[in-house]
């Protein structure tokens, strides 16, 4: 018996490993998460495919969201009681919403600052298509990435709370 959970716990830790260098990035090749689960013994594999899927919801954030939920769907037949693909909508929704309000802030951050700056600049002589305004790295740029941030972090973690349940 001690052997047997021996073997599983390091099925789990190799799962762990694994899922970690895909999130990361390191990890070449596919997303499909299910040809990795699929080398697993047949009784083994809804248990490593619940250890990977509960770990990509966990590790799931506002910047890396595309890629884990193309991994997330390649499980997808593991998981009947989990409704996958109101999973990825409800997490898809978040992200995009966020990517769109951060594009909206940005543009009108952007008139705002930019055209006083714009005109001091010209009356200094300064003009043409090469001067750009970095907006980026103003500070009323980073309050309101702060603002978003919370914001959507929390509406994300309230929906993988959610799916934890």
């Amino acid at each position: 018996m001690a052997k047997k959970e021996e073997g599983m716990k390091q099925e789990i830790s190799g799962a762990r490993v694994f899922i970690d260098r895909y999130i990361k990035g390191l990890s070449r090749g596919t997303d499909d998460l299910d040809r990795y689960v699929s080398k697993y013994k047949e009784a083994q594999r809804l248990f490593i495919a619940r250890v990977i899927f509960l770990r990509l919801i966990e590790k799931i954030n506002l910047k890396n969201y595309k890629r884990l939920l193309k991994g997330l769907n390649s499980l997808e037949r593991y998981f009947d009681k989990y409704n996958i693909k109101k999973i990825e909508e409800n997490i898809r929704g978040i992200c995009e919403e966020y990517e769109c309000r951060m594009e909206e802030e940005y543009t009108g951050l952007k008139k705002e600052l930019g055209k006083p700056l714009m005109d001091s600049l010209k009356q200094r002589g300064i003009s043409g298509s090469a001067v750009e305004i970095n907006i980026k790295t103003s500070s009323k740029w980073s309050d309101i990435l702060d603002q978003l941030d919370s914001k959507y972090n929390r509406l994300l973690c309230s929906v993988k709370r959610e799916i934890d349940k």
